[in-house]
This record gives structure tokens, sequence and C-alpha cells, in this order.
């Protein structure tokens, strides 16, 4: 039977053999799960032992393609890796910009699973049907930058290969070392670059020469072309002016504040968020979130308005300041729009250089108190040639300035480094040890939570985490559904992971036309009613749009045709509501493995900073006096989902309906 849009074959390597060998995946799994996320997590479900340590040689994770990556559809140039957490110990993923897992689909696979440990530092090498496991020789020890012009070298341009690939800290295991994907993109959160170098893997490069199947290249031609060519009429002159007006004023502080505080949404249109993406991308939200209470700010215990105000502070570190050190746009790659930049800072000798975006921005600026744009450039430098997450490094370092504040840490404890707020020059020195592994580093390299712990004296106090995972910055005081995001997803402590709170602030619209009644989405900023199904109704269609292999700004700026393309591609001829089924399905076998890896709903709890509790229950500012009922809410989500409050085992009769009660066994509900 022909096969579109996808394979259904699975490579397998065994790094402790050095052998490899191709599975096959039944035509079903991908009507039920898609690709990406959804192929990742059935694959772990069949593969991971039970119970096994992210580190350990038998463990295994998975490089996974979306099912519309591979054919040149808009927006699909992303990589997908799943994983169990070694910073977490739960249900680990991630979505990035880059071409292996194109370069895979046209190899002729889906998806790469590695497993077992080389006996020495190595490179795993995919050309077609060919798989090499070739030693990485004096690769290891190197930072990014020359491991990947190395690479380029001896297996070819960016063009011919792609390529994913570790720095010092995931040789080291740091728990929150990341991998980076053809050099400019990471697998952030959660440590995966630690699980590669438990495995002595040191990169992975991937040559395919082949084509993926499509049911209807006529029809699906033209589905792209039209969605480029829309994206790219909507990038015009006229938009441009809408987006410059719509651009932080010093003066209107006090407007952004007023709006966040009464709960005011703003329906951008969708043709000035087109722009502000392709012209800023995230780096255009710096400094309105801080002033109106997204970002938080000073360890999640200040004001953005009072201790970072926009006028002084926060509109040095926005998008129009980060554009002057712009040198050349950067595409995740099959992108009508691409928001990503690479900069050049020549007073610190940096060129060729990733663009911080606004995860990093806040970070290192607001998050310690940081107004030097140039010096949070050179942070996240760091963590790109390291190889380290730029939020967990940031987040370690506010928690070691409170520290320090608190007479807890002292410069001796900080090999001299007087870390106090605003010492961003200190802040890139901590971000260089931790990728060292030097001094103090050692023991701030894996997160705030294992520093809290090995620290102690009262320091557990003021480590914002959940379960080990240090949150993004997002405020749940700000908005409540991406609080449930950080503590009801499978994978704690993550913004990116399906959540409703831009429906929550912006009116954003569903992603799935038809696919469920409009009605059931109706939410207010500041109530609660109905989010707990608004939350279970957006985190399925973002594992849709992860099942697709798709960018996480199509959901924001609207009118991509998840439906007609996945239809066009593989000819299934799905309508909106089973589309939304397949993403549901996804949701339920990610919350599974953590079931199955003993991990209960509890044991996800929130900081009392983010819930606006003890000294997060703010004096000031447009969050003054919020308090949030993330254990109501969470509670509504599982409702919404049906799973079971306690357990999270999701209902029987329900698991039914899906198809999944086979798969799941013994993890659903009596």
């Amino acid at each position: 039977m022909s096969r579109f849009g996808h394979h259904g074959r699975v490579l397998v390597a065994d790094l402790t053999t050095a052998t490899s060998r191709v599975e096959t995946v039944d035509e079903s799994v991908h009507r039920q799960f898609l690709g990406g996320y959804g192929l990742g997590a059935w694959l772990l479900w069949k593969h991971y032992p039970p119970g096994a340590d992210p580190l350990a040689p038998e463990s295994c994770f998975a490089i996974v393609a979306g099912l519309l990556t591979g054919a040149r559809t808009p927006f699909s140039g992303r990589i997908q890796i799943v994983a169990k957490s070694p910073l977490t110990g739960t249900w680990a993923d991630s979505n990035s910009g880059g071409s292996v897992a194109s370069q895979l689909k046209r190899a002729g696979y889906d998806a790469l699973l590695v497993t077992g440990r080389a006996a020495e530092p190595c490179v795993l090498v995919i050309r077609d049907d060919e798989v090499l496991f070739e030693s990485a020789g004096p690769l290891w020890g190197r930072e990014i930058p020359p491991v990947f012009d190395a690479l380029r070298t001896r297996y070819g341009s960016q063009s011919e290969v792609g390529v994913s690939a570790i720095g010092p800290a995931g040789e080291r295991q740091s728990r929150i070392a990341s991998v980076m994907n053809d050099r400019y993109h990471a697998f952030g959160r959660q440590g995966f670059g630690a699980i590669y170098g438990a495995k002595n893997l040191k990169a992975i490069v991937v040559h395919g020469s082949g084509e993926v199947p499509i049911a209807d290249p006529a029809r699906f031609k033209a589905l792209c072309q039209g969605v480029t060519k829309q994206y790219k009429a909507d990038l015009s002159w006229r938009t441009r002016f809408m987006v410059w007006m719509a651009k932080p004023k010093p003066l209107l502080g006090f407007v952004y504040r007023a709006m966040a505080r009464f709960g005011v949404k703003v329906e951008a249109p969708q043709k000035a968020m087109r722009q502000l993406w392709a012209d800023r991308g995230t780096t255009g939200a710096v400094a309105l979130s801080i002033e109106n209470g997204d970002g938080p700010v000073k360890n999640w215990k200040g004001v953005g308005s009072r201790d970072f105000p926009l006028a002084t502070k926060s509109i040095k570190l926005d998008g129009d300041q980060v554009a002057k050190y712009v040198t050349r746009k950067l595409s995740c790659g099959d992108c009508p729009a691409p928001c990503k930049g690479i900069v050049a800072v020549p007073r610190r000798g940096l060129a060729d250089v990733r663009r911080p975006d606004y995860e990093t921005i806040a970070g290192f600026g607001a998050a310690i108190l940081n107004d030097d744009l140039e010096v949070v450039t050179a942070c996240h430098d760091a963590c790109n040639r390291y190889g380290i997450d730029a939020v967990s490094s940031s987040a370690t370092i506010a928690w070691v300035c409170e520290a320090v504040e608190e007479g807890i840490l002292t410069p001796a404890d900080l090999d001299g480094i007087d870390m106090r707020w605003g010492n961003g020059e200190g802040a890139l020195a901590l971000t260089i040890k931790m990728g060292e592994a030097e001094g103090c580093g050692e023991w701030l390299r894996h997160g705030l939570a294992r520093a809290a712990e090995h620290v102690g004296r009262g320091s557990e106090r003021f480590a914002v985490h959940v379960h080990g995972q240090e949150p993004a910055y997002h405020d749940s005081r700000f908005t409540s559904l991406m609080g449930v995001s950080y503590i009801a997803d499978p994978t704690p402590g993550r913004h990116t992971t399906g959540t409703g709170s831009w429906r929550e602030t912006f009116n954003t619209g569903f992603p799935i036309p038809g696919a469920i009644d409009e009605a059931e989405i109706e939410i207010g900023w500041k109530s609660t009613e109905n989010k707990g199904r608004t939350q279970a109704h957006f985190s399925n269609a973002h594992q849709v749009m992860n099942g697709l292999g798709l960018c996480l700004f199509t959901n924001m700026t609207g009118g991509l045709p998840w439906l007609d393309l996945t239809n066009a591609l593989t000819g299934w001829g799905l309508d909106p509501k089973e589309l939304l089924r397949c993403g549901e399905r996804i949701q339920n076998l990610r919350a599974a493995f953590n079931l199955r890896e003993g991990i209960a709903p509890a044991d996800f709890a929130p900081h009392p900073r983010m819930l606006g509790e003890g000294d997060g229950l703010l004096e000031a500012g447009p969050l003054r006096g919020v308090r949030v009922p993330l254990a109501a809410l969470k509670r509504d989500y599982y409702e919404a989902m049906q799973w079971d409050p306690e357990s999270g085992r999701i209902s029987a009769g329900h698991a039914r309906e899906l198809g999944i009660d086979g798969l799941l066994g013994d993890y659903v509900a009596g």
C-alpha cells in the first residue's frame, strides 16, 4: 500500500555495538499520532525502558520529523527531539529550527532512535542508507562554532547536510546543557545536551537525497505557494508602519500597566503580527512585557515598572536596540518570514552570533536587573558556544543574586565574583564557569534547584522552579493559563507546550477552524470561568502543530491551513475534529509516559511567587495584589482532558473514544 507524507521507517542506531537497523511503523500509527512529538511519544512508549536513568546507556532518545517537514512546506523547517529529562526525570521534548529532520525524511526515515553508549566520543553519520559511527577525535572538548565549521568541512555545506551537536557543557553532562542544530538553533530546556554527552555522542550528521512522497502534488504545491504569497504580501510598508506605531513608547508606560491591571485585551491585526515577527521576532515584546508584568523581574519578586522601568531600563533592551546589531536575517528553513538574526558586537569581539531573543534578554536582563544589551548578547553567545540553556542558566544566576543579597553567598563562594543585582559582567563570568564546570560553575551548572540544594541555608526558599525546571520568563500572575502550562503539561516549567494564554490576553483565534465550538474558548483575562476547557483545546491543538512539524509562531500569526496541507500531503481526508483528536492522543501519551515513570500530578507544584503568595504578592505595579488559583485551574484542565486529578490517568471511556486504551493498558483509569 502506498504511503504519502511519511515512509513508515525508523532508523535505530545502537552506539554500544555501532550497529543500526530499520524498524517499520504501521500507517495507522501516523494516522493516530502524525509525526514529530506524536511519533516520538509512540517510539519512546515502545522502546524506553521504564524507570531507566536518562543518562544510562540503556536509555534512548529520538529525533523525529514532523509530518509536513521535508516536503518544503512553509514554516516546517523544524527538528524535534524526545527523551526522558536528566533535569526533571520527566517526559522531555524540544522543537528547534534546523535541517536534520528534513534530511532524515529525504534519506527515507521518519525518525532516528538512538540508544547505547559509544566506547569513545563519536559522530553518527547518516547518508541515505549508509550509517557510519566515526570518531569525534579532536572535536571532543571544543566549543560549538569550531565544531560546526569542522563538520561542514568534513561532511558538506549547510545545504547538503543537517548537523546536531553538543558543546563542552553537554560533554560534561550538565543537566541544563542544550544541543545546537545547524549551529544557531537549540534544543533547549531539560538537558538534552547531557544525554548526548552521556552517550559519548558529539554530533549527528544527516544527508538525504530522496523526496517525500506526496498524495496530491499539484494541490500541495498550490497550498504552499498560496501561504508564501500571502505572508509576503502581508509584509509591506503599510504594516511596517502599523508595527512602528505599536512599538513601546516610554511615555505610554502607564497605559500598558493599566491594560494589564484591568485585563483589557487588544486584538492585534494579523498582518501587523506577521510583520512584527518578521521584523523583530520575539525581541519586539521585551520592553512591553517587562512593563506590563508579563516578564518576571528580580527573580520573580520585583516589579518591572519600579525596578526595571520602561523609560530608563527595559527600553535599552527592546527590539529596536537589538536591531542595530543585526548583520543578516536567519531562517529555520522553509520559512517565508524569517524572524531570527545574526548580530555582531565589535567592542566585545563578537561576530556571527545568533541574536538574543526575548527569553535570553529577559533572563540576562530584567531577571538580574542588567540593562547592558551588549553584555546580554555576550551571555547569549556564551550559552550557545558551550551549549547551555539560556533560561535555566540566567534563572540560576538570578537566584545567585538573591542569595548574595540575603548574605547566603559571598564573593568567596563565587570565585571572587561579587554577584549583586545588575552585575552583567558577573553574570557573563558565571555563565562561562558553568560551561567550563570550573570553580563554582561545577555546582551551578545543573540548574538552580540542585544549586539551592547544594548551598542550603534557606536558599531553597527563593529557588523558583517546578519539579527542578526553571519556568520561562512569562509570569503566571500576568497570564494564569501560562501558569497552568508550567504545572500541568508533562514537561514542567515550559512555555512552548501549548497554552491558551494568548487567547486569554490577546483573544487569539483557534488554529484549526471547525474543530471546536468557538464558544468553548470564550474567556476573560482576569476570570477563571471556562479556562480549563480552553487550555485543553489549545494544548491539544499545539500537539497537532508539533505532530505536523510546524513553527510555534504559526499559532500566533494565524492563517496556516493545517488541515488542507495534511490531506493534500497524505490523502487521508481527515476532518477538523479528527485532526484535533490526533493532538489529544499525543498529549495523552506524553502524560502517560510520566505516569509510567512514577510522576504524579502533585509532583508539579508551583513556587509561591508564581501564585502571588508570600513575597510573590506584589505591593506595586500592574500585578499588585494578584493571586493566582493555579491548583483550581489545573484541576479544571485535568477534568477537561478527562484525567483523574489525583492519579493523572485518562478515563477508560475517553481512552476508548480516542482509540488508545489498548496502547496505554494499565495507565488508564478504572
